[in-house]
């Protein structure tokens, strides 16, 4: 199956060939006004000319809006399956932008870009491998990071039990 960004690219480019068709049919319908045989004054001949075109100009408006709308879509798709860096230093700037636009909190961004124990435990054995913490320091982070781990899944189950009990 074609992945949602490919659908709503699809969208997108089909309502922009349809704005182009009824742009097109709107520029006809106007300057047949001109082949009516009858004169105007300037003024006039625009009004004559954007009364005749008057439900191609709605229809692409419509489609206009249509395609911008296909168009969002379709950046949000792409955004969404791209892999996020995952740092501290990212997530508490992501944290910060949620605590001062409380409607970015609705996207859980701080939760996807704060890197999980496995992306701290490669990052330990990075730096013990390349020389940077010695032998007593990685066991000592990586004993931290089962103990961090153990306690998130312990409040994890305290949680889940105290909802249940609620219900």
């Amino acid at each position: 199956m074609a992945s949602r960004h490919w659908l709503y690219f699809g969208g997108f480019v089909v309502t922009g060939i349809l704005l182009v068709g009824v742009g097109l049919l709107g520029l006809f319908d106007a300057l047949s006004v001109l082949s009516g045989g009858e004169t105007y004054s300037e003024e006039v001949l625009v009004l004559a000319m954007l009364g005749a075109a008057a439900e191609w100009v709605v229809a692409a408006i419509v489609l206009g809006l249509i395609a911008v709308t296909f168009l969002v879509a379709t950046v949000v798709s792409v955004l969404r399956t791209k892999s996020i860096p995952r740092s501290d230093r990212l997530a508490s700037i992501v944290e910060r932008l949620e605590r001062e636009y409380p409607v970015l909190r609705q996207f859980d961004a701080s939760e996807r870009v704060e890197p999980t124990t496995e992306d701290r435990r490669q990052q330990l054995k990075e730096q013990y491998v390349d020389g940077e913490i010695t032998e007593a320091e990685f066991e000592r982070e990586m004993q931290r990071l089962l103990d961090d781990d153990a306690a998130d899944a312990k409040s994890r189950s305290n949680t889940h039990t105290n909802v249940e009990i609620d219900k």
